[in-house]
């Protein structure tokens, strides 16, 4: 009996030493060592929220990537967005950060980014292999952090054309559409590409541009009244031009003399038209584009109509340059003091939010003056686009 219990004991303790020893084992043993990105986190700034709007929310923002490291061999690169690692949206860079620090060495993640240096709000996922930390140089009493989390810092008090401003932060996602001269006789304009000449007269009181499909339309008229009120002269010259009744909404006075005249006709068509009289001449611009489509397609062909100018009949001199005609919807021309019918016209343009713009090769485009602004441009404040991976600077007005 007694030895029998001796022998159990004897058992039962060499159990509980077994036990100890796994659990001090388990203790002391050295964890598996964490993974190492070379990613640096910050918090998303507004430029990063505006450059990614298929991002709903959250995200951090890449403020660098260490040479060498996992990150840097899968190709990401300083200033893109973490959306989601391993398929689970991020919240914000500190999120971002504990999870890239909880992987281990050999841990295979899925980044999923957006690239808003390059302007693309399309993400890609990218394979990231966790490696392990690097050696701290001799010199360095501590260790470089796997991922770093940036604390936010406050933002600063809002302030007109401040450089950090959502409206004025989206340089590299400006896409301005490109424009292309058209011109016949001493008529000429800008169109966007796939336009074509469709009327010209040969004294250049008419030129007239259209688009090769659908039907937007973009006119300059000058005639003399003979008699005919402005308003039932420009009603009668658009029910003739588009082959249907026109209904012409109650004139609405403009700078500089001109009046507009939204119009519609039963064929689905709708526009306006911009119209001065001087004596017994009238000069008109006019834009008409399909009704279903006036939201957009208004403000684009409004901008072709008023970049046409002619040589016309009768036109006013060029005039000095006015304070209120803003550079973006003036020509050059205009800009050194020489200002003609067509400039003071497009003063709409601040209504349709549509502007001119060009390069030093005599490119134009068209932008949206008060959203394409940018502010903290690498060549200072003004309008860029993207050409070869490169930022270049337009420069304000018409060519022609």
């Amino acid at each position: 009996m007694f030895r029998g219990w001796a022998g159990l004991g004897a058992v039962v303790a060499a159990a509980i030493v077994l036990f100890a020893g796994a659990v001090l084992y388990a203790i002391h043993a050295a964890p598996d060592p964490r993974g190492y990105s070379g990613l640096e986190l910050e918090p998303m700034s507004a430029a990063a929220q505006a450059r990614t709007p298929f991002l709903d929310r959250g995200g951090a923002l890449i403020h660098a990537v260490a040479k060498d490291s996992p990150a840097a061999d899968a190709g990401i690169r300083p200033g893109e967005v973490v959306a989601a690692i391993d398929g689970r949206p991020v919240r914000g860079a500190r999120a971002a950060a504990r999870q890239l620090r909880a992987a281990t060495v050999g841990t295979h993640l899925t980044l999923r980014l957006y690239d808003i240096t390059q302007g693309e709000v399309k993400p890609r996922d990218v394979a990231v292999t966790m490696g392990p930390e690097p050696d701290a140089p001799d010199l360095l009493s501590v260790r470089p952090p796997r991922t770093l989390a940036k604390a936010p810092r406050p933002a600063p008090i809002v302030a007109a054309n401040a450089a950090w401003s959502r409206r004025i932060l989206r340089g590299p996602t400006i896409r301005p559409v490109p424009l292309f001269g058209l011109g016949s006789g001493k008529c000429n304009g800008f169109v966007p590409q796939g336009w074509r000449v469709v009327g010209h007269a040969a004294d250049n009181s008419m030129f007239r541009v259209a688009a090769a499909q659908g039907f937007s339309h973009a006119i300059f008229q000058s005639a003399m009244l003979d008699g005919a009120s402005a308003d039932d002269f420009v009603r009668d010259y658009l029910t003739r031009t588009f082959a249907s009744k026109a209904l012409v909404a109650p004139p609405q006075p403009r700078p500089y003399g001109f009046v507009l005249y939204d119009f519609g006709n039963a064929k689905g068509g709708a526009g306006f038209v911009i119209a001065r009289v001087s004596g017994n001449r009238i000069a008109m611009w006019i834009a008409a584009v399909p009704g279903a489509d006036v939201s957009w397609a208004k403000s684009q062909t409004g901008a072709v109509a008023l970049s046409l100018t002619c040589a016309a009949p009768h036109a006013p001199k060029p005039r000095p340059r006015d304070p209120g005609l803003l550079a973006t919807r003036i020509s050059l021309d205009c800009i050194r003091g020489a200002c003609r019918e067509t400039d003071f016209a497009a003063t709409y343009l601040t209504v349709l939010r549509r502007g001119y713009v060009h390069n030093t090769k005599g490119e134009m485009f068209l932008v949206n003056p008060r959203r394409d602004f940018w502010q903290n441009g690498a060549d200072g404040p003004g309008f860029y686009r993207q050409t070869g991976g490169e930022n270049e600077k337009l420069e304000p007005g018409r060519i022609n």
